[in-house]
């Protein structure tokens, strides 16, 4: 078994040949763009990164005829927006709208501002979730092409924190992924009795210090309702989940991306389309171990043949 092979607690994709592999992109080419928002009624101004579906692959392409999810990505303490390209590009590609903001006084050119680091960013992104939909503003080419109101949120570390928040803050954010999420289980415990219900998938490395697998991650985890996914990562790190991490090699960074990819991928597939691809089962995979824990049973996102 390789040393960042995936022990999955709570989630698992066996490993077999599969028709659909979602840790690999998808169909569509992807275009990026940079758009400023500004929320008057708090003077934050949000210098906001977004990756879509298009004609061509590039900047500023044209938009590709369509309708798509909207995904919210939010970086961690000193982070920046395109810290996360190994997951937002490939989600372009399966037919996601992803935007991820720099967060006013938690960015890597602005994080001194710690009054603000666990309030600001959970009401930056329940704006820039109504924001995306309004017609007259920075979003307007857009607006059109998003698909509902419901959108989807991935966050890392404190930015983990901010998409647990921004989902109980707003109803419409009801698919999240918090990889190594700084949060805690009083947190968790807010979900239960949600209206729509909101279905959380949360990831941690098995080597990260800073947010410890079994101090915080797991702790988590256990407090949540159902439907509620866990992700270990045998032999990740904390920053593995950032598009760059000195301590790991260019391999293990890449395994780490992968898995980490392939499993937000089929979450958001699943639980913010709503796409039949994945289905549930009860089956492990190699590398995997499940177990029963508080009313959750072991299951697995298993690709459709």
């Amino acid at each position: 078994m390789s040393r960042l092979s995936p022990l999955i607690v709570l989630l698992a994709l066996p490993a077999v040949a599969a028709t659909v592999d979602p840790s690999a992109d998808g169909r569509f080419a992807v275009g990026v763009t940079t758009r400023t928002f500004v929320d008057t009624s708090r003077n934050r101004t949000l210098v906001t990164e977004v990756w879509y579906p298009a004609e061509t692959a590039g900047r500023d392409a044209p938009l590709r005829h369509g309708h798509y999810r909207l995904v919210l990505v939010a970086h961690g303490h000193c982070g920046f927006r395109t810290n996360y390209e190994y997951l937002t590009v490939p989600l372009a590609s399966w037919g996601f709208l992803v935007a991820a903001p720099d967060f006013p006084g938690l960015n890597k050119t602005d994080c001194e501002e710690v009054d603000i680091l666990f309030s600001g960013p959970a009401r930056d992104l329940v704006f820039l979730r109504s924001a995306f939909h309004d017609p007259a503003g920075p979003a307007r080419d857009l607006a059109g092409a998003i698909r509902g109101r419901r959108a989807g949120l991935a966050g890392h570390s404190l930015g983990g924190l901010a998409v647990v928040k921004a989902s109980l803050q707003d109803p419409a954010l009801t698919a999240v992924v918090a990889l190594a999420p700084f949060a805690f289980p009083a947190q968790a415990q807010k979900f239960a009795g949600q209206r729509p219900r909101r279905s959380v998938l949360v990831a941690g490395a098995a080597n990260d210090t800073t947010i410890g697998f079994d101090d915080f991650v797991l702790p988590f985890f256990e407090a949540l309702p159902p439907p509620a996914f866990l992700l270990k990562i045998v032999g990740g790190t904390h920053s593995g989940f950032t598009d760059m991490d000195s301590h790991l090699s260019p391999e293990e960074l890449t395994r780490q991306h992968v898995l980490t990819r392939r499993y937000a991928t089929a979450f958001f597939e699943s639980y913010l389309v709503g796409a039949r691809r994945f289905r549930i089962s009860h089956r492990r995979g190699r590398g995997c171990a499940g177990h029963r824990r508080r009313g959750h049973r072991a299951t697995a996102l298993t690709p459709v043949e």
